[in-house]
């Protein structure tokens, strides 16, 4: 009899018994859960962990302070979008745990898997009734009744296929057609369904000087570089001079003039930053999410947290984004694995640059260009997708062996 129950427990699908387990004693579950995750792991790890759990909190108190105003409005329910916002927050988490949990092997499996779906549903932005368009872009899919933008997912992607390609190729870095070729190729795969098809200049860009700071890092010749710099430059010139919003911007922003339709943003933007003086109004007390800028809760929601915690918020939050860049480049300088080092580059990247493009905008150092702040801003593709990323650089400081290894300019 105990036989036959040894045989039972074996064939019992491993989610179906540690759904079991959990139900019969939730408290105990989590309790072994948690000692098993962090068992034997570095403090950079834990350190990581802590941070990502710490920012992604602070995005949803922030959600919800500069959305229920526009929540009420739309639903009548002020937790509507904080609740939105906090399913993929859950989502993205989940997901995190799960790729921290693979080998190296199976995430370089898994990047052209992500890369391919990416590019497909990117393709899908186009096709009627499930391609979905806002502001001008139409950069987004229906899935299952939720708004999803393949392009945060593409970034991803991307940034796993060109360190896979470019880690095989460490040696030939320099080289033309060996390393330098391919990966504009699938950069310019990549960007050219960004914009092409959804129309997003902003996007298009970070992916752009994500690919030029990854071929900085690990060596590329600086002539090549140059080739790049130019390429990117007559892109955002035929965009520009192409799109009459986008050169109203740019004058806008040239002749530093908020006065007319297209300096709103900027204008209401710093006067929410200059009211929340040095301690804020408080949590929820922006004047700004009564509708001075429209959907505050995604751009613009650094003037939010200028207004309700003032210059130390602000800087907090500032702060938090340099200690994760401090942290993801000591990871990818410690690991003896090239593709390691170049994946946890562009996810810093990724992040990081996004950041401070979000903030110039709102400080009126940078034309506006549409782009998410990571973590804060109201938005679950990119939430998720950033969650991921980190997910996988996870997995590389769980299975990290100290050492140096590119011969680059990562040094």
């Amino acid at each position: 009899m105990a036989r036959q129950s040894r045989q039972n427990t074996r064939n019992t699908p491993r989610f179906v018994g540690a759904t079991r387990e959990f139900l019969l004693s939730p408290r105990q579950t989590l309790s072994d859960w948690y000692v098993n995750y962090f068992r034997n792991q570095t403090a950079e790890f834990k350190f990581l962990v802590s941070l990502i759990f710490l920012m992604v909190g602070f995005g949803l108190v922030m959600v919800l302070s500069s959305s229920n105003v526009d929540s009420i409005k739309a639903n009548g329910n002020a937790f509507y979008s904080f609740g939105v916002q906090t399913m993929w927050a859950v989502g993205g988490v989940f997901l995190m745990f799960f790729f921290s949990r693979r080998s190296i092997e199976q995430i370089q499996r898994i990047g052209l898997l992500i890369f391919l779906l990416g590019l497909i549903a990117q393709l899908l932005v186009k096709v009627p009734g499930i391609g979905v368009s806002s502001g001008g872009n139409a950069n987004w899919i229906n899935l299952f009744g939720n708004r999803v933008q393949p392009s945060e997912f593409l970034k991803l992607g991307l940034i796993l296929v060109i360190a896979n390609l470019l880690s095989r190729k460490i040696d030939y870095i320099e080289d033309l057609k060996e390393s330098f070729v391919p990966v504009i190729f699938l950069t310019v795969i990549t960007v050219g369904a960004v914009y092409l098809l959804g129309n997003d200049l902003g996007t298009a860009g970070v992916i752009l000087l994500i690919v030029l700071f990854l071929l900085f890092l690990t060596g590329a010749r600086m002539q090549h570089l140059l080739a790049y710099i130019a390429g990117m430059g007559l892109v955002f010139l035929v965009a520009s001079v192409t799109s009459s919003n986008r050169m109203a911007r740019i004058f806008s922003f040239l002749s530093q003039n908020t006065n007319d339709d297209t300096g709103w943003q900027v204008k209401h933007g710093t006067w929410a930053l200059a009211s929340g003086g040095i301690t804020g109004t408080g949590i929820g007390q922006a004047k700004l999410n009564w509708g001075w800028i429209p959907e505050v809760e995604n751009d613009f929601i650094f003037s939010t947290i200028g207004e309700e915690t003032g210059l130390i918020g602000a800087c907090v939050m500032l702060a938090l984004f340099f200690v994760l860049y401090l942290l993801l480049r000591k990871i990818a300088k410690v690991h003896n694995d090239p593709y390691v080092s170049i994946v946890t580059y562009g996810v810093m990247l990724w992040i990081i640059l996004q950041a401070l493009i979000n903030i110039g905008v709102v400080l009126h150092v940078m034309p506006v260009l549409g782009v998410p702040l990571p973590f804060i801003s109201k938005g679950g593709s990119s939430l998720v997708a950033v969650l991921m990323g980190l997910g996988i650089v996870l997995s590389f400081e769980r299975n990290s062996q100290p050492t140096t290894k590119l011969r680059s300019r990562t040094r």
